[in-house]
């Protein structure tokens, strides 16, 4: 029987690129960091991260473009970077492949900080909120400083380096949770603050 209409005409489905993302099988509040910035840029830098081995990672970066998506990390990009390119199409009426070519230029400038390149690879999270390194060394070479895992996730975790000895204040004397660490100017204080 020869079809009379279209709908009896059978075609190849193209697959869905979002079945193919890296972040499929993850938890999906790691893209839907409160900030980029800050104590929770180590969220952000490890959803890129992630995005950043995605086969499909393109794809997804000029589709959030294009739908004007307002939160969290697609393809690699966050809200302001995605508005910035955004902005851009806009003014050069740029074509998808406009697009593509304004994505992988600011994957080019979102050069990861060394810091959170260490932190990332060299430590892990518990199920209690603690964070602790894996490795046996008690410093680090980054970017030409010696420091050592308490004073890398400080660093990341308060946006300055540390003053004094970083301790942690959890209770777990090995935690590197910034959140959890306090320097000797913290401490400091933190001591008068509770003697005035």
């Amino acid at each position: 029987m020869i079809p009379t209409s279209a709908r009896a005409i059978s075609t190849a489905q193209t697959p869905d690129w979002r079945a193919q993302a890296a972040c499929l099988s993850r938890d999906p509040e790691l893209w839907f960091p409160r900030s980029s910035t800050g104590p929770v840029s180590v969220q952000a830098a490890e959803a890129k991260a992630i995005c950043r081995a995605c086969p499909v990672a393109l794809i997804c970066a000029t589709w959030a473009i294009e739908q004007r998506v307002q939160h969290g990390i697609y393809g690699g990009l966050d809200e302001t970077q995605r508005r910035t390119i955004a902005r851009k199409a806009t003014r050069h009426d740029l074509a998808r492949a406009g697009l593509a070519v304004e994505v992988r230029a600011e994957w080019a400038r979102d050069i990861r900080d060394p810091l959170v390149e260490v932190y990332l690879r060299s430590s892990v999270q518990d199920d209690g909120g603690h964070v602790w390194w894996r490795g046996r060394k008690t410093s680090y070479s980054v970017a030409g400083r010696v420091l050592t895992p308490g004073q890398i996730a400080y660093e990341l975790g308060h946006g300055r380096a540390p003053s004094g000895h970083v301790k942690a204040m959890c209770g777990q004397p090995f935690c590197v949770a910034a959140e959890h660490l306090a320097d000797g100017l913290d401490r400091w204080q933190r001591d008068h603050a509770t003697a005035a």
